[in-house]
């Protein structure tokens, strides 16, 4: 059975709510914060596998047609992450279904401002919540750097375990970086 997106689900109006964040679909609105929390932030960066957005109008075009279009063709669904206290764009997390059925893969990251408030960690179990649930995934995964300890543990809060280490996986900044491979099973997911 292959991914296919829920039908009449509005996901152009979903909104997941924690305690402390929520998640809606991203917006034009959002590149320009998006873009002031992460363009040329090494700090935020370092911990991505892609480089990050080096042309402004390029990555506001992204974000009014191509993140859209992904979400209406059920290939990929990327979330704001937003507190629940106010409406401000504080990251992006994204459930991306690759090419084998069933399964998602989770990329993320998160403005400086909003690190270190179990911000992550919250927006990881909506999302796993939103693959389960919505998507009828029988498994999420997510690769982190080796060296991102925070990242790993905010998956492991949410059970996700280390499927393994791949070794020199991503070239990055001039050096080769091991990798995890994390999952979490639907059985597993509480």
């Amino acid at each position: 059975m292959q991914n296919e997106p829920p039908r009449n689900l509005g996901f152009d109006d979903i909104e997941i709510v924690g305690t402390k964040i929520k998640l809606r679909p991203m917006t034009p609105a959002d590149a320009d914060a998006a873009w002031d929390l992460v363009h040329d932030n090494r700090e935020i960066l370092k911990w991505l596998l892609w480089d990050g957005p080096t042309d402004k109008t390029e990555f506001a075009r992204r974000y009014a047609e191509d993140f859209p279009e992904d979400m209406r063709q059920g290939r990929s669904y990327r979330f704001a992450i937003e507190p629940v206290a106010g409406p401000e764009f504080a990251g992006s997390i994204s459930v991306k279904l690759p090419y084998y059925p069933n399964s998602a893969d989770l990329g993320y990251w998160l403005g400086i401002p909003f690190w270190n408030r179990g911000y992550m960690t919250e927006a990881i179990g909506l999302a796993c919540y939103f693959a389960f649930t919505c998507l009828d995934c029988v498994r999420v995964s997510s690769t982190v750097f080796s060296d991102n300890m925070a990242s790993r543990r905010a998956l492991e809060k949410n059970g996700f375990i280390v499927d393994g280490q791949l070794r020199r996986d991503v070239f990055k900044y001039g050096r080769w970086q091991d990798t995890y491979f994390m999952t979490l099973l639907s059985e597993e997911w509480c």
